[in-house]
Order: structure tokens, then sequence, then C-alpha cells
């Protein structure tokens, strides 16, 4: 039995979508809001609540599980204490396979990145695991929780400050086709980490460009500061570990953090991975529709 946190996560909720549609093994997801889980995947799927926050969650969830997809949650270095090491301590009282930990590029060795200290516990509770070192994704830009997606549509502005910092951005549909490979044969993954990375090293002008021909309308990268971003972003209402999680990633790809370049996304899945391109001329009908995920 496998089980999927954060199931309506960029990544989470493409892993789920597979599951549904493919049923290669028995699966549950474990969902903070079940409800929305339910209209996303439908009533016929095992759903359970679950909350970090929440211990008296974690047993009903882990019933019968030996498999375990892991998201990190708008990560926070106090949360590592008080989320992800005591979860992960409990994975390791129980016969757990095999756990897939979705982080970001630097988590082996960048310790102000809170995923880094998340990666040295598993490792050190000696939980079978394959760490999935993910650069940016591209459903950031079409997501509700970002509202990237309402300054494309409103103001027809990349709203991101992000400098001239390049990204090579991936597609988390591809990252999901990953997951369910390595749960269906994990031992030639067995605690190894790879970074994925999309086909295209891009900084925002170039998204911009990109978006502009797929929704046929000029779209501009605008680069706010960070106290604009922020001010833009309270007044909507986006929650404050959200605001703090895209800082870091966002300071981070100033510095030129999230621009590396990896073979392992097209190696792992035996194809070449979507670009961005193709990303925004298959998904425009998200901004053309206003469907946020």
């Amino acid at each position: 039995m496998l089980l999927v946190t954060a199931p309506t996560g960029n990544v989470g909720n493409e892993v789920a979508k597979l599951l549904v549609e493919r049923r290669p093994f028995p699966f549950r997801l474990a969902a903070h809001t079940p409800e929305r889980v339910r209209k996303l995947h439908g009533d016929d799927v095992d759903i359970v609540p679950f909350d970090y926050k929440d211990r008296s969650t974690w047993g009903p969830a882990l019933e019968g599980v030996d498999q375990v997809f892991l998201i990190f949650p708008y990560p926070q270095p106090i949360k590592v204490h008080t989320w992800m090491k005591p979860f992960v301590n409990e994975l390791a009282t129980r016969d757990i396979k095999h756990l897939v930990f979705v982080d970001v590029p630097g988590s082996d060795h960048v310790k102000i990145v809170p995923h880094y200290q998340v990666e040295r516990h598993i490792e050190e509770v000696g939980i079978p695991h394959t760490f999935l070192r993910c650069t940016y994704f591209m459903q950031n830009l079409c997501r509700g929780i970002s509202t990237h997606g309402v300054d494309i549509v409103e103001h027809q502005e990349l709203f991101i400050p992000a400098g001239d910092g390049r990204m090579t951005i991936i597609d988390s549909r591809d990252v999901a086709e990953v997951v369910l490979k390595i749960f269906e044969d994990p031992e030639p993954h067995k605690n190894k980490g790879y970074t994925l990375s999309g086909p295209d090293n891009l900084d925002m002008h170039g998204v911009a460009e990109i978006l502009s021909e797929a929704l046929d309308r000029e779209i501009r990268y605008t680069n706010p500061s960070f106290i604009k971003f922020w001010w833009r972003l309270m007044r909507r209402g986006v929650a404050m570990d959200v605001i703090a999680f895209m800082t870091i990633v966002y300071t981070l790809t100033q510095q030129g953090s999230n621009a590396q370049e990896s073979a392992e996304l097209e190696r792992l899945l035996g194809r070449p991975a979507r670009s961005m391109q193709v990303f925004s001329e298959q998904e425009k009908w998200r901004w053309e529709t206003r469907t946020w995920t």
C-alpha cells in the first residue's frame, strides 16, 4: 500500500491522477482537505484525513502502508522539528519498504535549506528512500496558491521577483511519472538522490515570451521588489507560509541556484521531458478559464 501525502500539490496531484487512472497497486491519499481531494479524484478512492500537526491522524493514514510519497509543505526550519522529523520517526517504527521524498536542488549539501535536515534525518533512521530534487515547476504559474495566474490573466504580467536569474523549469507531470516508476521497481533507486530539471534553462523574460505566444497577448515580466511582491500577495490573502517559501525560491533563483542542468529526468523517463512551450500550449486553457490547480 502506497501512501501519498499532499495529493493537491504540484507533484502529489499528478501522482494521484496517474494512480487513479492506472491503478498499478493499492494506494491511499492522505489529505488535509479530504473534500477537495474527492472532488479532484473521485469518491471511489481511499482518502483519509491527514495533518502533520495532528498526530492522531497518522495511525489511520499509515495502517497497512509500506511505501510513502512524502512532501514537505511550505518548508520552514521550525517545521523540520515539529512536523517532519516526528513523522519520519513514526515511519521508522513501521515496515516501510520505500520512501520517495520530493524536495529541491541543493538539499544534499546546502544546510540552510530546510529539506537538507529532512534528507539527513531520513538517512539517519534508515528508511530505504529516493530523493527527487526538483527545479521550478511550470505548474506554479497556474496554481491558485501562488496567484501568479491571476497576475497573468488580470494584469498581463509575470509578477515574480526572480531578477535575471535562470531556471531549468520542470513539468510536475514528468516528475509524477518518475515517482510511479520508482515505486513499481524501487530497488535500482534505493538510497539514491536525483536532481531533476527540465529541458529549458530560462529566465523570467523567456518565460513571459513563451506565455505571450501561447496566450496570444503580451505578457510582461515586471520583476517587482520583494516588498511589492509581499504587499500584493498579502492583500490577496495569501498565507505567510506560502509567501515565505516563494521568497526563498525566488531568492535562490536570483542567486543562480535554480539553474542546475541534469539529464536524470529524461534518463528516468526514457523519453524527452516536456518543454515550457509544450506545457503552455497544452495548459493554456487554465489561464483562459481561470482554472487554477
